[in-house]
């Protein structure tokens, strides 16, 4: 790579020297790459650079905030934190993925906008779709783990390893509490997400990518949630 154009975001970054900084970016063209510069690159913004180097870490000159945007606040600041963390330990380094670059792209802008907590849910929820599926991690939502369609009636519980586990009868008696803390859901809920992310079925998606999420995480905190909790702790 040799003085090579880049449209890009600032995902994280650490201290390198006094005046300069290791960056973790997602570009358009390369995916995920690490790159030093001078200190003061801002997150959330579209940027324009220019990079060189043969190693993994390369060396990012020239750049500039493509456009200019309103400061995130609030919970929309931890949500953007949230999506650069998952998006920065799942992506592979320098893979190109066109399709979440311009999704994570859309996510930033609409968390610029007012978002109610149901649009907030149904912002991160699309770009952790895209990104599970770009990744290789949809989610069947026509099968059970067994290659037996779904049915309306039964309880399932999602299991991220395997996928939709149909409920034995004897477990099916189980009351609102437990739903609800075996992460099951009825049939006829999987059903419904068929429609996509909508106010009727967010939550449920919520639960499901929670699970996913943690799964792949190797249930490991995410810094971003933490964040987030003691954001709301205080308010």
């Amino acid at each position: 790579m040799r003085n090579e154009p880049l449209q890009a975001y600032s995902l994280h970054q650490r201290p390198f020297q006094e005046k300069r900084s290791i960056y973790y970016l997602l570009t358009k063209e390369h995916g995920v790459l690490h790159g030093v510069a001078k200190k003061g690159i801002p997150q959330f913004v579209p940027l324009t650079l220019f990079a060189s180097g043969k190693k993994s870490l390369k060396t990012l000159q020239q750049v500039h905030i493509a456009e200019s945007v309103p400061s995130l606040m609030g919970q929309q600041q931890y949500a953007a934190l949230y999506v650069n963390e998952i998006t920065l330990k799942l992506l592979p380094v320098e893979d190109s993925v066109p399709i979440i670059y311009e999704q994570y792209s859309q996510t930033m802008r609409q968390l610029q906008g007012v978002l109610s907590r149901d649009d907030l849910k149904m912002v991160l929820r699309a770009y952790e779709q895209v990104l599970f599926n770009e990744l290789g991690f949809a989610i069947d939502l026509d099968q059970d783990c067994d290659q037996y369609p779904i049915e309306a009636e039964p309880l399932y519980r999602f299991a991220p390893d395997r996928g939709w586990v149909k409920q034995l009868e004897s477990d099916e008696k189980l009351d609102c509490a437990h739903i609800k803390a075996s992460s099951a859901l009825l049939g006829r809920s999987i059903i419904a997400m068929r429609s996509g992310i909508t106010t009727h079925t967010v939550n449920d998606w919520s639960q499901i990518h929670r699970q996913l999420i943690d799964h792949l995480f190797d249930y490991q905190p995410l810094q971003s949630r933490i964040l987030w909790q003691q954001f709301f702790r205080y308010q």
